[in-house]
């Protein structure tokens, strides 16, 4: 008996994800409508980190290597962040907060002393 009857895998969303990345075309997700060049950029690489907790699990199948099903949760909470937000930063990905970044992080050219 399935416990959770939430599918764990969604093909049609990893299509329109990845319908955006190749087009970045604002009507598949609206909200995308208002980006600048910095919250595009940002976005589409929250988008391919979401893509690739399913691509390295096996989704081609729909199961990880070790048998278990998917799960696109973590693409679908990148873009639950980013429509929240409403075109403006969502509150872990602005770079005026200053209490961290959810996405990666550019490192310094030289390492900072430790003080």
């Amino acid at each position: 008996m399935q416990i959770d009857p939430e599918p764990l895998y969604n093909d049609r969303l990893v299509e329109r994800v990845v319908a955006y990345l190749q087009t970045k075309d604002p009507s598949i997700f609206p909200f995308t409508a208002r980006f600048d060049a910095e919250r595009q950029k940002a976005f589409i690489g929250d988008l391919r980190q979401g893509l690739s907790d399913i691509t390295e699990t096996g989704s081609k199948r729909g199961t990880s290597a070790a048998g278990f099903l998917t799960s696109n949760k973590r693409l679908i909470a990148v873009i639950n962040d980013w429509a929240a937000a409403g075109g403006g930063w969502p509150e872990t990905q602005d770079p005026e907060n200053p209490f961290g970044v959810a996405g990666a992080a550019p490192f310094d050219a030289e390492p900072q002393p430790v003080r």
